[in-house]
């Protein structure tokens, strides 16, 4: 009975040995899993960033850019595939990866929130400045007919 105690007490601490390596192994795999992810990420933005300044140029370079465009969408769709053939990769890792992408959906969300009153915050105080200058040319001149009368 001590001896099959033993045994078991045993058992449990090379169990717990186990599992405790395998967490390490998992939030290892995690991590590099994340740091890939930004990475491809990071990428995609500026690819995305890329394809739209190119976008925006006129003329002689439409067709530069045309070329241009489909090696971004080529590189875009071989970073999608690395991107997918990474998440096959972490399918053990799924529920904690799902809360993740649910974390980052929020904090995307409370960013473009933000981003939006700010960019409403600019166009007001974009619209006060320019109200100011009207004001202020306006003045301007009734100070200049006001000199001219004098």
């Amino acid at each position: 009975s001590q001896a099959q105690r033993a045994a078991l007490l045993e058992e449990g601490v090379a169990n717990a040995a186990t599992r405790e390596e395998q967490e390490r192994e998992m939030a290892a795999q995690r991590s590099e899993q994340e740091a890939a992810k930004a990475s491809l990420e990071e990428k995609v933005q500026g690819l995305e960033a890329e394809l739209a300044k190119l976008r925006s140029d006129e003329g002689g370079l439409m067709n530069e850019a045309e070329e241009y465009q489909t090696h971004l969408e080529e590189e875009l769709a071989e970073s999608q595939a690395q991107r997918a053939a990474l998440l096959e990769e972490g399918a053990a890792l799924a529920d904690e990866r799902e809360g993740l992408e649910q974390e980052m959906a929020a904090q995307r969300t409370e960013q473009e929130a933000a981003k939006a009153a700010l960019d409403e915050k600019v166009s007001g105080l974009e619209a006060e400045v320019e109200r100011l200058r009207f004001e202020e040319s306006g003045k301007t001149t009734e100070a200049e007919e006001y000199q001219t009368h004098l």
